[in-house]
């Protein structure tokens, strides 16, 4: 073997050492910022909309109506809306799962309206019985302060027109 072939060898040969000690670095660094990013995230609190429901609402009433179900949370239905094509994603998450569902809502038109921060009709609920999987919350909005609200694994929706006012099933939470 000559000089400069023997010298070619080992110059390809360090070169391989160089770029596999690269590849390692660039691995246990990749390692390292993602051990780093898990221990630091589970101290972090889980994000407020992670367990909400979608919520499906049914306006019974002649006026548009703004509601709320959360604190800071505010949604509106229109006038006479109560088809089921109303549905706000992330629209409610229990404080816990036994905890009380408190509705405030108020008129947003007619003669009743009322001050964007003034809601006159605070109804509380015991939670509803929430059946097993995937669930959404049907929640209805009647004339003089009336309200019902349960949970559902698949919400009364008509295209045509509104949707029975009186409670289909035993699994209603009311109140006035």
């Amino acid at each position: 073997m000559s000089e400069r072939s023997g010298m070619k060898a080992r110059r390809s040969k360090f070169g391989r050492w160089v770029a596999l000690g690269v590849v390692a670095a660039i691995a246990v660094a990749a390692g390292a910022y993602v051990y780093i990013e898990r221990s630091q995230l589970k101290d972090i609190q889980r994000s407020a909309l992670e367990g909400s429901v979608a919520v499906y609402s049914y306006n019974f009433t002649q006026y548009d109506v703004a509601y709320s179900l959360m604190p800071g949370r505010r949604w509106f239905a229109e006038a006479n809306s109560a088809r089921g094509d109303h549905m706000q994603l992330f629209g409610y998450k229990p404080a816990a799962p036994d905890a009380p569902m408190q509705i405030s809502w108020r008129y947003d038109s007619g003669p009743q309206e009322t001050a964007e921060e003034d809601y006159p009709f605070v109804v509380t609920l015991p939670q509803p019985r929430r059946p097993a999987g995937a669930v959404v919350l049907e929640l209805r909005i009647y004339p003089d302060g009336k309200a019902a609200a349960r949970y559902v694994t698949r919400p009364l929706v008509s295209e045509f027109s509104n949707v029975d006012p009186a409670l289909p099933g035993n699994d209603w939470v009311t109140g006035q």
